[in-house]
Formats: C-alpha cells, sequence, structure tokens
C-alpha cells in the first residue's frame, strides 16, 4: 500500500468529520450515525495498517474497507435539504452559516 493509499484514508476521515458536524447541526441525525459508522471502519482500518508497517494483509484489509466504504457511502439516502435542526436555526440568528462552521476559514 503506498502512502497515497493511507493519505487518502486520512483525508475520507476528516471529511467524514465535516460532515458530522454539518449533519448534526442540519438535524440529519441518521447520516450522522452512519457516517461514524463508516468513520470506525476507515480509522480501524487505518490503526490496523499503521501498527503492522508493511504487512500485505493489513494492506488488503485496509483497501478492503476503503472499498466498502466507497459503496456505502454510494448508496446512503440522500439529504434532505429542506430540512433543519434547531442548532442550526440557532446558529442562523447569529450570523454564523454552515459553510463556516465545516469549512476552513483562511
Amino acid at each position: 500500500m503506498s502512502n497515497k493509499q493511507i493519505t487518502n484514508a486520512v483525508r475520507l476521515a476528516n471529511s467524514l468529520t465535516k460532515d458530522i458536524s454539518g449533519n448534526l447541526l442540519s438535524g440529519q441525525e441518521m447520516r450522522v450515525v452512519e457516517y461514524l459508522q463508516i468513520l470506525r471502519s476507515v480509522l480501524d482500518g487505518l490503526e490496523e495498517k499503521l501498527e503492522a508497517g508493511s504487512d500485505f494483509k493489513a494492506e488488503q484489509n485496509l483497501e478492503t474497507v476503503m472499498v466498502a466504504v466507497d459503496a456505502k457511502l454510494n448508496n446512503m439516502t440522500p439529504i434532505d435539504k429542506d430540512r433543519v435542526g434547531p442548532s442550526m436555526e440557532k446558529w442562523a440568528k447569529k450570523g454564523i452559516t454552515l459553510a463556516m462552521l465545516v469549512e476552513p476559514q483562511a
């Protein structure tokens, strides 16, 4: 497994944390549960790979995890864009948008 594959797994985990934040704020609790399960799978696979070093089986396991994660993400139910959770409404009253909370600020 190349460093690129490990980097991709870390990027996916980072992206999932942003998605979890956004979905919590917008009231999409079921998506949060799904994202947390996916995030756990990615982190477990990464941990096993990093502990094992260049072990071929650990490389295969992480690759299998990433393929399964990709399939699960592709088959998730669409976001209900009309739904806004109570937390997001409170933030909006203060002038804070979802984009401000989940995107890195320069």
